[in-house]
């Protein structure tokens, strides 16, 4: 398309009746909507008219069109509602100022519902258009290899499925899993939610074709699973030395947390681990229990 000076001419075709008209306008509205948004604004009216008629094709191309000019009118909840209604068209992959802005309020928006669904248990329904742009964002952090923003998307997100997601498809789960874990530490206030972060953590660290055990033990104690620590540490007792070093490492870190209840019970555990003595046999009981001989004879002979 030869460059233009106006919008107008687009602008009109709106008004025909044959849709490819009518998408022709859009395309080319579309691609110079940033210049003459101030021009659209005007038969804004006719855009969202045709976003609204269930039987244009191309309602999703008018969508975009009208989330572009409300962006530039700075109504961006307009903005936003229409760029869920051009579903795939709306490319969170652009760099551009627009996308970037709406993906920050789209995200925002999704946070603030998730909590109150996960964390506040009150009963919100969120619309599937706004999660299905936060799963393209995390797929799209997780193509780029940018792992820690999607594991503070899926935590902020309280989305436990695509945590483990970003684990499994970064090919890099013990680096990934302990950025995850002090990120939990930073973003997750509420115990419940926090609880099962450390759960699937674990999980997934246990996982992992080379565990971190230090990692998996600190864990742990936050669950404050002194048990699970116990068979940990009383596993790695009886393996080779290196196992044995890293047992000690463990300990070391917990010590350095001064939680001596939870070392305690960490203690009581290896006690209840530990292989208990075997009973003597019984002529050696009855042996040990009987009189020394002639012990009867020497309190006789005492005058």
């Amino acid at each position: 398309m030869p460059a233009v000076s106006s919008a107008a001419g687009l602008l009109a075709l709106l008004e025909e009746h044959n849709d490819d008209l009518k998408r022709y306008a859009l395309t080319n509205l579309d691609k110079v909507v940033h210049e003459y948004w101030f021009q659209i604004s005007g038969s804004i009216a006719s855009v969202e008219a045709l976003y609204e008629d269930d039987e244009f094709s191309h309602r999703e191309l008018a969508a975009l069109v009208a989330s572009k000019v409300f962006y530039h009118l700075g109504e961006f909840d307009d903005a936003l509602s229409y760029a869920l209604g051009a579903g795939n068209l709306f490319d969170v992959n652009d760099q551009s100022e627009y996308v970037q802005t709406l993906v920050a309020r789209c995200l925002d928006q999704y946070f603030e519902l998730r909590v109150k669904q996960v964390e506040q248990k009150e009963e919100v329904k969120i619309d599937s258009r706004l999660t299905a742009i936060v799963d393209r964002m995390l797929d799209k952090c997780i193509t780029a290899g940018q792992y820690e923003q999607a594991v503070g998307v899926a935590l902020e997100g309280r989305r436990l499925d695509k945590l483990e997601e970003v684990v499994v498809r970064s090919g890099e789960a013990v680096r990934v899993v302990r950025y995850a874990l002090r990120a939990c530490q930073e973003l997750v206030v509420v115990k419940d939610f926090r609880q099962k972060v450390l759960r699937l953590l674990v999980r997934l660290y246990e996982a992992s074709p080379a565990p971190d055990w230090v990692d998996i033990c600190q864990c742990l104690m936050f669950l404050d699973d002194a048990g699970e620590v116990a068979k940990i540490l009383d596993r790695l007792l009886q393996g080779g030395p290196g196992d044995e070093l890293l047992a000690a490492q463990v300990c070391f870190d917990l010590v350095e947390n001064e939680m001596q209840s939870f070392l305690g019970k960490v203690q009581e555990g290896l006690d209840g681990l530990a292989p208990k003595a075997p009973a003597p046999p019984p002529a050696a009981a009855a042996a040990e229990g009987a009189p020394a001989a002639g012990g009867d004879a020497m309190e006789t002979d005492a005058p």
